[in-house]
């Protein structure tokens, strides 16, 4: 082959290897803000104290905080009771906060279709520890 083709299929080569590699780039590094989680969400709950259970939870953005978002009817605590979580890529990180006498802390990890948020978190009545688990699915 000559100089010329072997230069056109490097070419194509380094097109195609460069096309690959993007598209396999790691989502987690993309950011996300909270527009693209405030919704009303159908949460289905695996509790250790209560077993399944499955309700609504509203999310909402912190007038304090861009990065923030409010959650309310956490853990099913009623309408207007609400828990915070930081926004960090396509992680939620709930931060120790007693709400309305329950301590809860934990994590959740958003679906890079904003579709879903798996979460795991612990809630602490005062007298036993819960461990939680619940997937959040948007509300069509």
């Amino acid at each position: 082959m000559n100089k010329r083709g072997n230069y056109v299929r490097l070419i194509v080569i380094l097109v195609v290897s460069s096309i690959f590699a993007i598209s396999c780039e790691d989502k987690t590094d993309q950011k996300i803000g909270v527009d693209n989680i405030t919704d009303t969400w159908q949460c289905k709950e695996n509790s250790t104290s209560y077993g399944q259970s499955t309700y609504t939870v509203d999310i909402t953005k912190s007038s304090a905080d861009s990065t923030k978002i409010l959650i309310d009817n956490f853990y099913q605590m009623g309408a207007g009771i609400k828990v915070t979580a930081k926004l960090s890529g396509f992680t939620l990180n709930i931060a120790s906060q007693t709400v309305d006498g329950f301590t809860i802390a934990g994590s959740g990890t958003i679906s890079s279709n904003y579709k879903t948020v798996n979460w795991t978190y612990t809630v602490n009545d005062g007298a036993e520890v819960d461990r939680v688990t619940a997937v959040y699915s948007r509300i069509p």
